[in-house]
């Protein structure tokens, strides 16, 4: 089977290192597309798909002979309009999607991703979008004032998303981050226990993991060097992460979770292309092959 992954990263790239030699042990080649480094042409005889000649492949591959068996989508939430042109243009000539057009919608834009949640009654913070700076300091009011949590509405990783303690800091945080007419997501800032990772795939939970943040630091990403510990969630919080997925329409995605002080258990962020080495660090367990052979088995493969 070839299995194509888009992604704007090569094959020195974690995620995509480990897929590739996963696939390779469960007998399936790998793709790596670079979204950019491809050409769509309609035709009404006989639509393609034009591959650059450097376009990376794992070895013994030609991928001038076909298209691949599927497309896992791993750009990211950055991704372009170009990249849904091209996840579209797979589908137009029958290639299997794993994480669809509608699930990456959603999940690329941080303020889809909690109108959904909060549609499919999952607990999710406050939160207000907003596109012009005025618009940033009576949502900060309405909040109840700072400190509060500014993100991107496409940030990945835990870039893009600060915690804002009074006026000179949002001040900052506007002229560095805020694009008009992009909008920004303002939220509260909640005190918390711990955050949570969890993976689902499938419809199941398959590794769970607890983030502490550096000290003095506030974000718990694996990217912001947070620590981290593999835990087994209890039936409560492996229900909303799994509700979270298919809320987003997603068959993988990595669920955040704060465990909230005052509340309780708060979803915060759905990712469709989840990295998965801390999570795989944290609980032994083979994420690699584990998303892989979701995504064979929901392409509908049969060898």
């Amino acid at each position: 089977m070839k299995i194509g992954i888009m992604t704007v990263n090569d094959d020195t790239f974690h995620p995509n290192a480990r897929l590739i030699a996963e696939a390779g042990k469960l007998g399936h080649q790998v793709m790596l597309i670079d979204p950019y480094g491809v050409s769509c042409c309609v035709d009404s005889h006989d639509s393609k798909i034009f591959f650059k000649p450097d376009t990376m492949l794992a070895p013994g591959f030609n991928h001038k002979d076909s298209l691949p068996d599927l497309i896992l989508p791993r750009q990211g939430s950055p991704m372009g309009e170009y990249g849904f042109v091209l996840l579209r243009h797979f589908a137009m000539l029958g290639v299997p999607l794993v994480n669809g057009l509608e699930g990456i919608t959603i999940a690329k834009h941080q303020y889809i991703t909690l109108q959904q949640l909060c549609r499919a009654g999952l607990r999710v913070p406050q939160a207000f979008f907003v596109t012009r700076p005025d618009n940033f300091y009576a949502a900060v009011n309405a909040l109840g004032g700072f400190p509060v949590v500014a993100k991107q509405v496409d940030g990945m990783g835990g870039d893009g998303v600060e915690r804002l303690g009074g006026k000179d800091a949002a001040m900052a945080y506007l002229k560095t981050h805020f694009i008009p007419g992009k909008g920004v997501v303002v939220e509260p800032f909640i005190h918390h226990e711990c955050a949570l990772r969890l993976l689902v795939v499938n419809n199941k939970v398959a590794g769970a993991m607890a983030l502490t943040p550096d000290p003095g630091q506030f974000k718990a990403n694996i990217h912001q060097n947070a620590r981290s510990a593999g835990f087994q969630p209890d039936e409560k919080i492996a229900d909303m992460a799994i509700r979270s997925a298919q809320a987003c329409c997603l068959d993988i995605a990595g669920v955040d979770i704060l465990m909230a002080k005052d509340c309780g258990p708060v979803v915060i962020e759905v990712n469709y292309s989840p990295g998965f080495r801390g999570l795989e660090a944290a609980t032994g367990k083979n994420i690699a092959k584990i998303m892989l052979e979701c995504a064979i088995s929901l392409s509908g493969f049969r060898p």
